[in-house]
């Protein structure tokens, strides 16, 4: 039976395509510090943050949100790249006191907060945008950070509990809506962070030391060189459009599926396009016959802005 204590419009999902990567060690701040865009400092006012992680030459390897978890920092990330990711990481800890290990723990997203900031989980009360909270049995429960209506449960009471199901492609959907992206096997190293508009939802720090990939990343934003930026499209008919996969768009102009979530008959994706022909006619197919239609999103992404999504 449905935990009726969350309320009858809350539902969950399973997210059998995610695991969480757990960092931890006396210097595993210090150690994420150089790593990521983020600057891990946010994580002791709000515990929670949006962050990405890039190759020397400035390439997304992992975008995602960060949890603080006591004297660990977790980050669920799509479960197709964390072994990677885990292994590349390892190499740049050196002698540094930083443990990296990837958790079997069973992960929930929640759907239908509608913006309500306190949840009764398993018989515990649980506040929702404060920051992450531990249950009883150490599950924690945290908001998805650009989302008042998702929740991230990662524990034991993801798997004990009960709740309306719902299936692990309407948290995909959901991301594509709210315009949070992640990145998959198929698409690392395809992106810059600006891209996908990771500066516009608050996913990198300008102010912080330096980090893997940040020579790059503050070139780009400081010259004004951001060419391309990540939009949100609906198509009208059912298209197999994975991660990576081509579209074309005005002239000669062609751009990369990031997320594609397909809903029955019709399908809904975030993209990277170049930014001057972003309002043009874009397709799915070489052969322009599944047409493209632009949706907004919940922030504006446009060339040279800069923000925190609200």
């Amino acid at each position: 039976m449905p935990d009726k204590s969350v309320g009858e419009k809350i539902k969950a999902t399973r997210l059998e395509g995610f695991q969480v990567l757990v960092i931890s060690g006396s210097d595993h701040v210090e150690f994420l510090q150089g790593q990521l865009t983020q600057d891990l400092a946010t994580l002791k006012t709000s515990g929670t943050s949006l962050a990405g992680w890039a190759s020397a030459k400035g390439r997304l390897l992992a975008a995602g949100q960060l949890i603080a978890a006591g004297d660990e920092i977790w980050w669920p990330l799509p479960a197709d790249i964390i072994k990677g990711v885990a292994k590349r990481l390892q190499m740049f800890v050196l002698r540094a006191d930083v443990k990296i290990v990837i958790s079997t723990t069973p992960i929930s997203g929640l759907f239908g907060l509608d913006g309500q900031d306190q949840l009764r989980i398993a018989g515990e009360s649980v506040q929702i945008g404060t920051g992450p909270t531990r249950l009883a049995d150490h599950s924690l429960v945290v908001g998805v950070v650009g989302d008042p209506d998702r929740a991230w449960l990662i524990g034991p009471t993801a798997e004990t509990t009960r709740f309306k199901p719902a299936d692990e492609s309407t948290w995909i959907l959901q991301s594509i809506r709210t315009g949070l992206p992640f990145i998959v096997a198929t698409t690392q190293e395809l992106f810059i962070p600006q891209m996908l508009n990771l500066d516009l939802i608050g996913a990198i720090s300008f102010d912080k030391g330096c980090y893997v990939g940040q020579e790059i990343v503050a070139r780009t934003q400081n010259l004004g060189r951001i060419k391309r930026r990540m939009y949100r499209f609906t198509t009208d008919q059912a298209t197999n459009l994975p991660p990576g996969a081509g579209l074309y768009g005005p002239g000669n102009a062609t751009g990369k599926v990031v997320i594609f979530s397909e809903q029955g008959t019709r399908g809904e994706l975030l993209a990277v396009l170049p930014i001057e022909d972003a309002s043009g006619a874009w397709f799915a197919d070489q052969a322009r016959n599944i047409k493209l239609n632009n949706q907004p999103l919940p922030y504006q992404a446009d060339p040279g802005t800069s923000g925190e999504l609200t």
